[in-house]
């Protein structure tokens, strides 16, 4: 023994040595609990920002927070006793487009104006008593229009108190149209769901759930007016109350009144409700959803089964399900429920629970569901008792209803936060410049007013936040918490050594990002329902979760099961020979919805039956091995943009033109939407969908700037003369530009290319023309924006167009959807216009741009060509697209917003008007790129030279004839590999 170890002793050694300096590291890797012990007390530092008079958020409304802070801090306070209701018809004025008396809607209100579009608006007059805050309720039927939930603005004498008050959020209820449905492998489908119309009542609250109660307004003694202005979709009001705050009781002074009336607690009774089976819900994105633990009920080994509800999709503030239940006795009984909540990692996320319409007392306004990798049982209560709830025999509602609460004011804190480093950021620039030299001495701390103090400031802010976050019971070492500490210590470090700021400018941008992330993904509180359980508090609770044992077995069962179970196929699955198969690139629940109008309506209609497969999304090589063993399908679908031409040109796809009404199917899309699919005088593909570009801006920020709507930039002349306003102003323009993907550089080129009146290549595909005059012309004016005038080469402009920094830019429609979704504080406060471009003679502004989407295409291979044309003109079609849009948004949100390439299907979605006309405006230059065999090169030497050009200062014209020349050399290599036509080498190449 003795042997071994002097003959390994190094090894040994080293082994050792290695393990414990995992050890140390593993024990040290963490943030430290005590950097914030080192940061002096300060009682005097003025951490308003000398850029605060210039701040655009001066020009914005002030949050809520705020407002309650500020009339608090003057002692207002909640007013007693008093009630107003206004009859819808009592009106003091109305406006005269876009409203209507309604009647028959049913009781309780005979008549009531209705706001249909964005043009109308109502007022009502009305006194109190005294000052202090009020809160407002109203009763409103929603009214059919595009599925979308109601939102309307509020204001009190001609001002927005808040800017929550300028997006109130009004439910439309939903209900399941019918039973579940199951394919015939067994599994089941969630049913469509309905819309369920009549009067509803709520009180005026934040649509992003943050304020846990009802928004208070303060009021002086005497006369005011409130004005509702339609933000989207039609609805009646009913009448609207005016009252002071309701305080709730608490549980124990509920409790109390209990034993006061002899209430006893009922024994032996235990209702079950599975979740599942939801009555009514806010949303119809809320649904049934499949869970494969052992124990949840029901379970099914062998199938998909829905068994639970929820999930991911049961999110966003105010979302709301009711269920219902009857109990045989009157008496006291216990709720609790099995739940799933692993969506944030140490959160718990919260929910406001009613019973009947009422809220029992305070702390069901606020129940947490705490994390856990695994189900829980969630009984209602505190960990020393189990709330007791009165109930009638009878039937009776819970309902469950998103609510982000206690996390409100921590959210809050965090975008003031964002907001102070954003003031910092832009005063750091104003003496350094955009582009500082990090090894000169800048000297900030005699430039900038307490730098240190106030980022020590800003560091204890964050800190504030994470420790009020351990009260709320997140475990340390959270992810979620990491983050918050990450920035805490950049800070502390930037404070220790202000000299490295100026070389830290992307880090600041970054830390802004990461808050900005930080807050949108905790406003996100999900959670998944398995039942709810109503009982006797003399009843045992049931086990949460199964054995690890038993799920494990799940798992080798489901593993067995893959060895023999088709999980490609979607939906009904038929043998017979006469089938049209379908192979679509896209997520599940996108295919389900897809699948399941197939089955009732295409093939109702036509009789002709279809497969559905589903293929990664983005893996087109499964397509291309497929179609080379001989096992392509009939249709694809979701086929990338640049795809079809690599099939074309090997003879696999069907051309297009050989049906006769491929014309008139066309006709349907924008012109220049088809030029990728054309090859060799064919067509090969139809678009399914296209991503457009347009530019976005700040209304305050140009507003402040001195710059009105009819002065925003309408050509890049226009911008090239802003930019430097901007940046004199600490901001900056954006265009878009991905350094680490060379494959978009193409995209970001083309407007310009072509507003020049240039194209990618001549000579029928075979050289390129990126050395023509317009190209070169094209590529100083891209390349100018970021030598010549020093915008961003790279930034989060969704996050710095929060924050002011980038307030005007050029962005795709994700931008607009995030915008309208996660930016409630810019409701009304910034536009999308179509993207800048070139005068021509004739006056008008060239604005054409592309935005390659996806496609359907047909294999040459197919034996039911016929069958699979009349397929694609069905799934292309206004009504297919239409259904297709609707169903989507409904069941993933709006973020899923579908961007079909129909124009009147576009018309038929859930945009807002004024967006609808910028992005038909826009549209009406839509123009696509040429795809030849071969052009991929051309995308790689378009980004190197704009890497040539702007970061190593080569001439224009010298790294485009180098790119050209490869690009050239690539083309003709391809050509003569398919044995296709060549252009004169000489010419190409040299």
């Amino acid at each position: 023994m003795k042997r071994l170890l002097r003959k390994y002793a190094v090894s040994l050694t080293v082994i050792i040595i290695l393990i414990a300096s995992v050890f140390i590291w593993n024990q040290n890797r963490g943030f430290d609990d005590s950097a914030m012990a080192r940061v002096p007390d300060y009682d005097d530092v003025e951490e308003k920002s000398i850029l605060a008079n210039e701040d655009i958020s001066a020009l914005l409304e002030p949050s809520y927070f705020e407002y309650i802070d500020r009339y608090e801090s003057d002692g207002a306070v909640d007013t007693q006793h008093f009630e107003k209701v206004i009859a819808s018809e009592d009106y003091s004025a109305i406006s005269d487009e876009d409203v209507e008396l309604k009647t028959r809607l049913g009781e309780p209100f005979d008549q009531a104006v209705a706001l249909l579009d964005q043009k109308g608006w109502v007022e009502y007059t009305f006194d109190v008593p005294e000052d202090g805050f009020y809160q407002i309720g109203m009763s409103y039927y929603a009214l059919p229009g595009k599925r979308a939930a109601v939102v309307r603005s509020i204001q009190m004498d001609g001002e927005y108190p808040f800017f929550q008050a300028k997006k109130i959020t009004f439910q439309r209820m939903w209900q399941e149209k019918e039973e579940p449905w199951f394919d015939n492998q067994g599994n089941e489908f969630n049913p469509g769901r309905e819309e369920v119309h009549g009067w509803q009542y709520k009180e005026l609250r934040d649509s992003e759930a943050k304020i846990a109660e009802p928004l208070r307004f303060y009021l002086t003694k005497g006369e005011h007016t409130l004005r509702m202005e339609a933000v989207r979709e039609p609805a009646a009001i009913g009448e609207i109350r005016i009252f002071s705050p309701v305080q709730q009781p608490t549980y124990q002074e509920v409790l109390q009144t209990y034993e006061e009336k002899g209430y006893q607690k009922t024994e032996g009774i235990q209702v079950k409700v599975q979740a599942e089976h939801a009555t009514l819900r806010s949303d119809p994105t809320l649904k049934r959803i499949e869970d494969r633990e052992p124990i949840t009920e029901p379970f099914n080994p062998k199938s998909i089964v829905l068994n639970t509800f929820g999930g991911e999709g049961w999110r966003n503030g105010e979302q709301w399900a009711e269920w219902e239940f009857e109990v045989p006795k009157s008496g006291l009984y216990n709720i609790g429920m099995r739940y799933g909540q692993w969506y944030l990692n140490g959160i718990p996320t919260q929910r406001k629970i009613t019973i009947d319409g009422e809220l029992p007392f305070q702390e069901m306004n606020g129940v947490l569901f705490p994390y856990e990798a695994e189900f829980q049982v969630k009984r209602l209560g505190t960990e020393d008792e189990e709330y007791l709830i009165y109930l009638d025999e009878g039937k009776h509602t819970i309902r469950i209803e998103v609510q982000v609460g206690s996390l409100g004011p921590l959210l809050e804190s965090v975008r003031v936060t964002t907001n102070k480093l954003s003031l910092l950021y832009r005063e750091v620039v104003r003496v350094t410049g955009t582009s500082p030299d990090p090894n000169a001495d800048w000297n900030l701390e005699n430039n900038i007013t307490d730098l240190v103090p106030r980022l020590h400031l800003l560091a204890r802010d964050v800190n504030d936040v994470v420790e009020s976050l351990y009260d709320l019971g997140v475990e340390k070492g959270s992810s979620e918490i990491s983050t918050l500490l990450e920035v805490r210590d950049t800070l502390l470090s930037m404070a220790d050594e202000t000299r490295t700021i100026p070389g830290r400018l992307d880090s600041i941008n970054n830390l802004q990002a990461m808050l900005g992330t930080w807050v949108n993904s905790l406003s996100q509180q999900s959670l998944l329902l398995d039942y709810i359980l109503i009982q006797s508090p003399d009843q045992s609770w049931p086990k949460p979760a199964a054995p690890w044992y038993v799920r494990a077995g799940t798992s080798f069962r489901d593993l067995g099961y893959s060895f023999t179970k088709d999980y490609s196929g979607v939906g009904n699955i038929y043998e017979d020979e006469e089938v049209l198969d379908v192979w679509i690139a896209r997520g599940r629940d996108w295919v389900q919805i897809i699948k399941q109008m197939i089955d009732e309506d295409f093939t109702t209609e036509t009789g002709i039956k279809v497969n559905v497969n589903v293929v990664p999304a983005g893996q087109m090589q499964v397509l291309l091995l497929a179609n080379t063993s001989g096992l392509a399908p009939d249709v694809a679908l979701g086929v990338e943009g640049e795809t079809p031409i690599d099939f074309a040109v090997r003879n696999a796809l069907v051309n297009l033109n050989e049906f006769p009404d491929y014309p008139e199917v066309a006709e349907r899309f924008r012109p220049g939407a088809l030029i990728p699919y054309k090859y060799n005088g064919g067509d090969y593909a139809i678009p399914e969908n296209q991503n457009f570009y347009m530019l976005f801006y700040r209304k305050d920020i140009m507003e402040e700037l001195g710059i009105t709507d009819e002065e925003i930039p309408d050509t890049w002349e226009d911008v090239m003369a802003l930019i430097p306003t901007l940046q004199q102003n600490g901001m900056d323009f954006f265009y878009p530009h991905a350094p680490n993907n060379t494959t978009l550089a193409v995209n970001e080129f083309a407007p310009f290319l072509f507003q020049h009146g240039g194209d990618l290549y001549d000579d029928h595909g075979m050289v390129s023309a990126l050395d023509s005059p317009e190209a070169l012309k094209a590529m100083e004016m891209w390349t100018e924006l970021f030598t010549n005038y020093k915008i961003e080469k790279q930034a989060d402009f969704y996050n710095r167009f929060r924050s002011g920094e980038m307030p005007i830019g050029v962005a795709d429609y994700s931008t607009y959807i995030l915008l309208s979704t996660a930016a409630p504080e810019l409701t009304g406060w910034w536009e999308m216009k179509p993207m800048p471009g070139l005068q021509q003679e004739d006056g008008r502004v060239n604005r054409s741009t592309g935005g390659l989407g996806q496609t359907g295409i047909i294999f040459k291979d197919s034996e039911m060509k016929d069958e699979a044309w009349e397929f694609l003109k069905w799934w292309t079609g206004a009504d297919a697209q239409e259904r297709f849009g609707s169903e989507l948004e409904a069941l993933l949100g709006v973020e899923a917003r579908w961007n079909t390439a129909n124009v009147e299907a576009l018309n038929r979605l859930p945009w807002d008007q004024s967006d609808l006309d910028a992005i038909h405006e826009q549209w009406e230059w839509f123009r696509e790129r040429e795809v030849v065999i071969g052009g991929y090169y051309t995308s790689r030497h378009i980004a190197n030279m704009w890497n040539e050009i702007v970061l190593n200062g080569k001439v224009t014209r010298e790294a485009v004839e180098e790119g050209v020349r490869e690009i050239n050399k690539e083309l003709r290599k391809k050509r003569e590999e398919f044995g296709l036509e060549t252009s004169d080498p000489d010419r190409s190449d040299e």
